[in-house]
């Protein structure tokens, strides 16, 4: 078995500065022939401009994640409604207003998905969530048809994805699309998904990503994965959120955000999964409403899985 090629992938950054320098650092131990971001590249942690100036010096290809639209349109005619209310996303606009007009234009720039295609190689499509929808993503333990449905849009045999935080290996029979532009390989399509730079949700607080090699093999290649997970300072994130500012401005939801981090665990997001169901009022009051979420959810007991 030969190598021929080497590429990284990372994502759901959110901001996250400490665990993004300690995947870099690695990454460049492993000289891959380029590095690829699978979006969500800040918010939620405190290192706005040192992320973004970064990974633009890098130049990095990157599709957009949801985290990156709902910024880059915040405050325009084309933002929703509810992003809008800044008590309710307080983090959101405490993030926003660290922007610069050329970081807003890249984040607004970024495409929602991106194709690789390499000679014999099969080839490999980039994507935040899902194809056309940045805001869902393909869950690890969802039914194959679900799957299946999900990811009809794309051809390509390898799908490369973020957004659930958590990471994925997974082969599943693909669904022909009605008018298909080209048969996917045996009827098969691999999802990848490298988990979480900044906030992974599959109990293992340290930073993910993934090393993709292209070997070669009884004169066939293919892709082979190896998902990389890192220790990091998580006391250096904490106090950060302290002095930064964002925990004033942010209060409980920053605290939920901050403790998802040290813990590995979905908290910051199936919040947001049951909040949605509540009340208007209840919505609009960030520290009411977390308090009465952390009462009755937790492992074992998500709003997402119930």
């Amino acid at each position: 078995m030969e190598r021929q090629l080497r590429l990284a992938f990372l994502g759901d950054i959110h901001g996250n500065l400490p665990a993004l320098e300690v995947v870099l650092d690695d990454i460049d131990k492993h000289a891959p022939d380029a590095i690829y971001l699978l979006g969500d590249l800040i918010n939620r942690c405190p290192w706005t401009l040192e992320v973004l100036d970064i990974l633009r010096q890098r130049e990095l290809f990157s599709v957009q994640g949801n985290h990156d639209l709902v910024l880059a349109l915040l405050n325009t005619p084309e933002s929703w409604t509810q992003f809008q209310d800044k008590k309710r996303f307080s983090n959101v606009h405490w993030t926003w207003e660290k922007l610069r007009p050329a970081d807003i234009s890249y984040l607004l720039e970024l495409p929602h998905d991106l194709l690789i295609e390499i000679e014999g190689a099969p080839p490999l499509r980039l994507f935040h969530g899902l194809p056309g929808n940045p805001f869902a993503g393909i869950l690890p333990d969802a039914e194959e048809h679900v799957v299946s449905g999900q990811i009809e849009l794309y051809d390509e045999p390898v799908l490369i994805c973020g957004h659930t935080h958590q990471p994925l290996d997974r082969t599943i029979e693909a669904k022909q699309p009605a008018t298909p532009r080209k048969p996917k390989t045996n009827g098969q399509q691999r999802i990848l998904n490298p988990g979480s730079v900044g906030m992974p949700y599959n109990g293992d607080p340290r930073a993910h990503y993934l090393l993709l090699d292209l070997v070669k093999s009884n004169a066939r290649l293919y892709w082979q994965p190896h998902f990389q997970r890192l220790e990091y300072n998580l006391d250096r994130v904490t106090s950060m959120f302290q002095t930064s500012g964002l925990l004033a401005v942010s209060g409980a939801i920053a605290k939920l955000n901050l403790r998802a981090i040290q813990t590995g665990l979905p908290w910051a997001s199936d919040y947001l999964h049951w909040v949605n169901n509540q009340p208007q009022e209840l919505r609009s009051d960030p520290e009411t409403a977390v308090n009465l979420y952390l009462q009755t959810h937790g492992p074992d007991q998500w709003s997402f899985s119930g």
